[in-house]
């Protein structure tokens, strides 16, 4: 019966090395493709210390499985594979610390000549003793073997932990506490396991604890997890910051380009006015078409800039008021006196949102309508409609222009894109519609009948 619990134990400890091995393989498999996908050393050498890891409990675990079966020189052989991973986990574990924090990789050469001190180091604690005879002999390895793979283990995780709270890209996210916190408490365990052996060597008798193993288990997943997070939130902080620095050199280089332009369009009008030789004249207009183009351009990626800057300010908003400033602003654009504007008051016109981004959308849409309707044929309109159904609002725009044809509804809110090549636009307007109902949380659909009309539906939740 004894025999039977002695295996039962033995075969839970060993699987418990196991899994610890696989669960490291597929970090290593993680860090490796990290590494590749984003270009981070430091993931490489994370990857070679969980590697190292996962080589050592391997080791561990099958000595323990299958120790009656074994010589002695293939249980020195294993014990040194797994002292030697220990160590190097240790190593590789500050070293991709050192390296995140310096923002750079150690040469080749440091690293393959430190990993040899230390495995040469792991020898040392193997072979040390290794004959030696007795109680005290016994003794003596079990603190060397044992004891120095515990403290190795507790010193590096408390060192990685202490380091990673110290330093300055520590930030506060929940990766990097996760991290932290699995650092500290691995090393406060394997801490605790090395007073064990301490105690063990001097004569007192004590037992591993129950949870040997386990905790070990849980805590190498949440430092293998909180690593991986770390890094996705410190992507994710070098993408922000990219695309903030790219919005502000974008509204820059758009607003310093348009002085240019102005100066442009001012010498052509001057120019025209003076040139008497037609071809000259067809020439200057030309210039002063391809110009307006590019002003165009330049005003759109402008608008975009700004709605993308500008941060949501939710506010109490009347749609009448919203739709007079709104036509204020189209009213004298090319065809918009040909068109009538429809558009009933309702009582209840209030609603809240984020009045410059919805102000944004809605004169897109009018400006859309406007520019691409048929003024020839018998009565060109614009319809604007307002609804509230509880907490939800609707806003349709709809008119009986040229509509969009079928194969191109998927399209239209895409950048650049445009249905109507005929028409003087970029492509743009559709696009920041859609930037701007996406920072207040709204939605946006579209039926249309080629040759008949469009009707754009808005709908905004919680207004």
């Amino acid at each position: 019966m004894l025999d039977r619990s002695v295996n039962e134990v033995t075969a839970r400890i060993a699987t418990t090395y196991l899994v610890e091995g696989l669960i490291a393989s597929v970090i290593v498999i993680a860090f490796l493709y990290f590494a590749h996908i984003y270009k981070r050393s430091y993931l490489k050498t994370w990857a070679l210390s969980f590697g190292s890891f996962a080589v050592s409990v391997f080791a561990v675990g099958l000595t323990t499985l299958y120790n009656a079966q074994l010589t002695e020189g293939f249980k020195l052989i294993s014990s040194f594979v797994a002292q030697a991973g220990i160590f190097l986990h240790a190593f590789f574990l500050l070293i991709g610390l050192f390296e995140l924090f310096r923002g750079g990789a150690y040469q080749l050469k440091f690293l393959i000549g430190w990993a040899a001190v230390v495995v040469g180091l792991s020898f040392l604690t193997i072979w040390v003793f290794y004959d030696a005879e007795g109680v005290q002999g016994s003794l003596n390895r079990y603190l060397l073997r044992i004891g120095t793979r515990y403290f190795v283990i507790a010193f590096s995780f408390l060192c990685a932990g202490i380091l990673a709270w110290r330093s300055p890209l520590f930030k506060k996210g929940i990766g990097q506490r996760l991290l932290i916190v699995a650092f500290l408490l691995y090393g406060v365990t394997y801490s605790y396991y090395f007073t064990i052996v301490i105690f063990n060597y001097f004569g007192n008798t004590f037992s591993f604890p129950f949870f040997f193993g386990m905790v070990e288990l849980l805590l190498i997943t949440l430092s293998g997890l909180g690593m991986v997070l770390w890094l996705l939130e410190d992507e994710r902080d070098r993408l922000s910051k990219i695309n903030s620095e790219l919005d502000s050199f974008l509204y820059s280089t758009s607003h310093d380009l348009r002085s240019p332009i102005a100066s442009i369009l001012g010498i052509t009008n001057v120019a025209k006015l003076e040139l008497t030789d037609e071809t000259a004249l067809q020439y200057m207009n030309m210039i002063e078409e391809r110009i307006k183009k590019l002003d165009l351009v330049i005003s759109d990626i402008l608008k975009l800039s700004r709605s993308k800057k500008l941060d949501v300010k939710i506010e109490s908003i009347r749609f009448d008021n919203l739709l007079k400033d709104t036509i204020a602003d189209v009213k004298f654009n090319q065809n918009a006196p040909e068109i009538s504007l429809r558009y009933s008051e309702t009582p209840d016109d209030s609603f809240r949102a984020d009045y410059i981004q919805i102000k944004i959308v809605l004169s897109n849409l009018i400006a859309n309508a406007v520019k691409y309707h048929n003024i020839n044929q018998e009565d060109p309109f614009i319809r604007v409609a307002f609804q509230r159904t509880g907490k939800s609002v609707r806003i349709e725009v709809e008119d009986n222009g040229k509509g969009v044809p079928k194969e191109a509804l998927p399209k239209i809110f895409d950048m650049f894109y445009r249905a109507e090549t005929g028409v003087e636009g970029t492509g743009l307007g559709l696009y920041i519609v859609k930037e701007a109902l996406a920072k207040i949380n709204g939605k946006i659909e579209v039926k249309s009948e080629y040759g008949f009309g469009s009707t754009f539906i808005i709908t905004l939740h919680d207004a």
